[in-house]
């Protein structure tokens, strides 16, 4: 074993284990706030909800903190959040034992699955319940203060009374399921285009969830049609050697970033590519029972985006807010209508985007305030 990999290894246990300790430290000594509500993600993943659920939650006039995966200790975006407490799952688990969870007027889960082992190891991933146990919830008569997050619906369990949050409108399949969207992420508003057009991919790209194939395809189309006046910018977990090397000079690896910069990479951009496949049986979730942190990005920061007519019919993608396409033998042709996009038209689409950010904004307040009167009666 290389001997500064060992290194290496031990020293982020040692923050492991000193962030566990300081911040059990400051968890135990802390007085929360009257109206107080503890939002838990214990993900690596998934603190993309936060900026949406600490301002819904404000704008109810409760006050926030917030536990998080040490992970994500210095990625994480300022959330106007009282305190920010970061552990691994083990030392989350021993938190959430004390008496001192009976403060908070309400648990938030953001994720109810944990991408995390089962406690006896039988399988890879798990739910907070199988491995937090919360001895002194607050209550509600016959109801615990605890609401969580469904990322995939098959999770849900009828037998829960308090029901459950979902992330967009199409997964509403139920009475007790509510939805939070988390579309917000700051305040912004519509901007003119750059010069040369600017293309945003978030995410990995691997068949799971985007298409790469796709965009390559549709990149060396647009450069035998002589379209160079363009860049591609591909935020997330890639290595460079995932681009062709002819492609390069216009599709570029930003690798993974901080939220801040994840931010600054998107104000700056004009267009969004959530690179979507029907014909790939991976993405039809996304169609039924699934939705994508794309969608909310896409409203979040008011980029247009480039999408196959299947997913913008089931998420309110529109001819007004969008570029869309019918088969992925279109994606090339679809690139150059947006390239050609007048700032006029261009402005009209971010503007269509804006308005229906507020008012899914405004919906999922609505449902944030019905689960909580059949939470908590308020």
């Amino acid at each position: 074993m290389n001997i500064r990999y060992f290194l290496g290894q031990i020293k982020k246990q040692v923050i492991k284990l000193w962030l566990n300790v300081l911040y059990s430290v400051k968890f135990f000594f802390n007085k929360p706030k009257n109206s107080t509500v503890l939002l838990i993600e214990a993900n690596n993943s998934h603190t993309e909800l936060l900026p949406s659920y600490v301002k819904y939650l404000k704008d109810l006039n409760f006050n926030v903190e917030i536990i998080a995966n040490f992970r994500q200790k210095g990625i994480l975006p300022p959330l106007g959040a009282d305190k920010i407490y970061y552990f691994n799952i083990p030392a989350m688990g021993n938190i959430l034992k004390l008496k001192k969870i009976q403060k908070y007027t309400f648990l938030l889960f953001a994720s109810y699955r944990l991408y995390y082992p089962k406690p006896d190891r039988s399988e890879l991933q798990s739910t907070i319940f199988e491995h937090f146990n919360i001895k002194y919830p607050p209550k509600y008569k016959e109801k615990t203060g605890i609401l969580y997050t469904l990322h995939h619906t098959e999770d849900y369990d009828n037998k829960n009374k308090n029901g459950a949050i979902v992330l967009a409108k199409n997964l509403k399949t139920k009475d007790d399921l509510y939805m939070l969207n988390p579309c917000y992420f700051k305040d912004n508003k519509p901007k003119n285009k750059n010069p040369k057009i600017i293309f945003a991919v978030t995410g990995r790209l691997d068949n799971l969830r985007k298409n790469s194939n796709l965009l390559f395809d549709a990149v060396n189309g647009l450069l035998t049609d002589g379209v160079e006046n363009f860049e591609i910018k591909i935020i997330g977990d890639n290595k460079s050697d995932c681009v062709p090397e002819n492609l390069r000079e216009f599709i570029k690896i930003k690798g993974r970033l901080s939220f801040e910069d994840l931010y600054k990479e998107l104000e700056t951009s004009d267009f969004y590519l959530p690179l979507l496949d029907p014909d790939l049986e991976e993405h039809r979730r996304y169609i039924t029972t699934g939705t994508s942190g794309s969608f909310q990005l896409i409203r979040g920061f008011l980029l247009p985006p480039v999408i196959n007519e299947i997913f913008a019919n089931a998420h309110m993608f529109d001819k007004n807010n969008s570029i869309i396409y019918k088969a992925n033998k279109d994606f090339s042709l679809a690139l150059k209508t947006a390239l050609n996009t007048d700032d006029e038209n261009y402005l009209k689409m971010q503007e269509n985007l804006l308005f229906q950010r507020n008012k899914i904004m405004l919906e999922s307040l609505n449902d944030l305030k019905k689960a909580l009167d059949n939470l908590i009666g308020v």
